[in-house]
């Protein structure tokens, strides 16, 4: 997906893990607007604990606890208290905030104002963010692909 969206003039609000890591790869981190903790940031975040999170940042307990205190309505499907509950103490199947986003969430909201704050004062910088995206996204065309897979995995030469 967000090939496509690179491919098409966006710039990436990403963290970065993923197929992100090779869009910056092309077009450059200075070119999209990157946030979080990294892969190995994380796999030394051995005692995590999303809960220490919501005591200590009230902003963040506050935006969480929206899920849960009659803000917005599910229409009594359950879905906002199942959010809250895998934010805050997991799954039978997974533990609490396993993707990490309450460790990310601030640092998106920077990233997410530094890209409405440059989009709205810095038009042109920005648009050429954008086009650069574009021009930096020709590796990621099908046809290079099939071609690499032809010749790499599958061992056949072009029919002509």
């Amino acid at each position: 997906g967000n090939m496509k969206f690179m491919l098409n003039g966006a710039v990436t609000l990403g963290t970065l893990d993923g197929a992100n890591i090779e869009i910056v790869e092309q077009a450059g981190k200075e070119n999209n607007y990157i946030f979080g903790a990294t892969v190995e940031e994380l796999s030394v975040m051995k005692d995590y604990d999303p809960k220490r999170i919501l005591q200590e940042n009230v902003r963040i307990r506050r935006v969480v606890e929206t899920l849960v205190d009659g803000t917005f309505s599910d229409g009594g499907t359950g879905v906002f208290q199942e959010l809250y509950d895998s934010l805050t103490v997991g799954a039978s199947w997974h533990q609490p905030d396993q993707y990490y986003l309450l460790v990310d969430f601030l640092p998106y909201c920077d990233a997410k104002r530094r890209a409405n704050r440059d989009y709205a004062q810095q038009r042109t910088a920005f648009t050429r963010k954008c086009l650069l995206n574009t021009a930096n996204a020709g590796i990621f065309s099908s046809d290079r692909t099939i071609r690499e897979y032809a010749e790499e995995i599958w061992q056949v030469l072009p029919e002509k």
